[in-house]
């Protein structure tokens, strides 16, 4: 019954992006990679010279006497698999770029964002959730997150969550299986080469196999060689080090350089008082984590009930825990966003997975009104500027608000199509009720924590 659950989750959540992917590059972010796509398809090679797509961003740097995306080539090469397999067809990001972008990126980070709702029920059935509770937990990490407006587009944060959030899965369940190990590893690591800063999920790891066997160690080390050492092996052929390309300023010393970074200090701000400002910018300001996701409050609550359970959930905690406050640490050290074009803060989709793990417990935990009441609101809220982010993922004006540029979209959508912004206008609505009926006809069973961990 729970692998036919899992399927229909999956089913459920790619139906979802297949209404809303969107057929055309939005950004210099999604345009790098399509341009490596394209290269990679039409002439097999990393370098985008002679793509047309790279005349259209900026991000990519100068190497070797050619140009190069400085995306990680991981989404990038699953990306160049779709478009083979289309290629036949006629259909080419250069040909036909509507069909092929939507296609390109449906079946990669629509795949990847599917793939994630699934773990998220997975994961809270895991916890001891009920079905229907495990499904609403799904539901809300698919519907309440800024992972819905960032699986529209091809960039590798939702990958690079969603294969996070498998990892850890897998990791919990190192004990009962070897496998599970060998599959932790697997999917972390590929984590790490959606999105160099998904290295933080080592530390996951490292909580979760603490005094594991040393057979499920060396199985989780053996699994994690090939792929990381590719990656290096990567970046050293295409920059001057091992590190990734968009983090290595002597890469971008080049002076053809689109950005000439070579006198860039790695401190960005100039005070303690500036890094203040922008942890609150990040937390509750123009890029804030509660701005656009107050559903992170309720998995907050439901972090601290598992930390308040068993050993094993206290485990799950201690580990998501630490890896997101380690993650922002780290996106406040070395981001300035301040100038940034994203709806909310991108950067989030990492972790926004992982994040919803403490849903189940927090659902079950909800006692007296004024509690049911806040949860409603925070979930309503949540899924609104979640759907309002899928309008425009990407805004155009340098620093605006995202809840600016996406409702200044949304206005343009009335004007030139008002029966659409209807239907999405009724669609949001109906979408809400049933969550939140969802979540009143499922508290009937309270989630055993910690029962069904390994």
């Amino acid at each position: 019954m729970d692998r036919r659950t899992i399927v229909l989750v999956f089913c459920c959540a790619f139906a979802l992006c297949a209404l809303v992917t969107k057929p055309r590059a939005l950004s210099w972010n999604d345009t790098s990679r399509l341009a490596t796509v394209d290269s990679l398809v039409s002439r097999h090679t990393f370098a985008i010279d002679d793509s047309p797509f790279a005349a259209q961003t900026k991000d990519k740097y100068r190497f070797g006497g050619h140009t190069y995306s400085d995306k990680p080539p991981a989404l990038a090469l699953q990306g160049a698999a779709v478009a083979a397999v289309l290629a036949p067809f006629g259909i080419t990001p250069v040909r036909e770029p509507g069909r092929a972008i939507y296609l390109i990126t449906l079946f990669t980070v629509g795949a990847w964002f599917a793939l994630g709702c699934a773990y998220a029920y997975a994961f809270a059935r895991l916890l001891g959730c009920e079905p229907r509770r495990a499904v609403l937990v799904a539901a809300l990490t698919g519907l309440g997150t800024l992972a819905l407006p960032y699986a529209t587009v091809l960039v590798n944060h939702v990958p690079a969550g969603a294969a996070a959030l498998a990892g850890v899965y897998h990791l919990v369940r190192a004990g009962e299986r070897f496998a599970h190990a060998v599959a932790g590893a697997l999917f972390l690591t590929l984590a790490f080469a959606f999105d160099a800063s998904a290295i933080v999920f080592a530390l996951a790891a490292v909580v979760l196999l603490w005094g594991a066997p040393v057979r499920i160690w060396a199985a989780f080390v053996a699994a994690s060689i090939p792929l990381v050492l590719a990656q290096l092996a990567f970046n050293a052929a295409v920059s001057t080090g091992v590190g990734p390309p968009a983090m290595n300023q002597t890469t971008w010393a080049d002076p053809s350089s689109a950005f000439h970074r070579a006198d860039q200090s790695v401190f960005l701000f100039a005070s303690a008082g500036d890094y203040l400002r922008y942890m609150t910018y990040l937390l509750v300001g123009d890029k804030g984590l509660i701005s656009y996701t107050p559903l992170t409050l309720l998995c907050a609550y439901g972090f601290v009930r598992m930390w308040a359970g068993s050993r094993d959930t206290r485990r799950i905690a201690a580990a998501i825990v630490a890896t997101v406050i380690v993650y922002f640490v780290l996106m406040v050290a070395f981001t300035n966003d301040y100038g940034s074009l994203n709806y909310g803060e991108r950067r989030y989709a990492d972790v926004f997975f992982v994040l919803c793990v403490g849903l189940g417990p927090a659902l079950a935990g909800l006692r007296g009104a004024m509690a049911n009441i806040a949860a409603r609101v925070a979930i309503a809220w949540s899924i609104v500027v979640a759907m309002l982010g899928v309008i425009a993922p990407f805004g155009v004006h340098r620093g605006a608000s995202g809840y600016v540029f996406a409702t200044e979209e949304f206005a343009r959508l009335a004007q030139r199509a008002p029966v659409q912004a209807v239907l999405d206008v009724g669609v949001l609505l109906v979408t809400i009720y049933l969550v939140l009926r969802s979540l009143s006809s499922g508290a009937a069973a309270t989630p055993d924590t910690g029962r069904h961990v390994a």
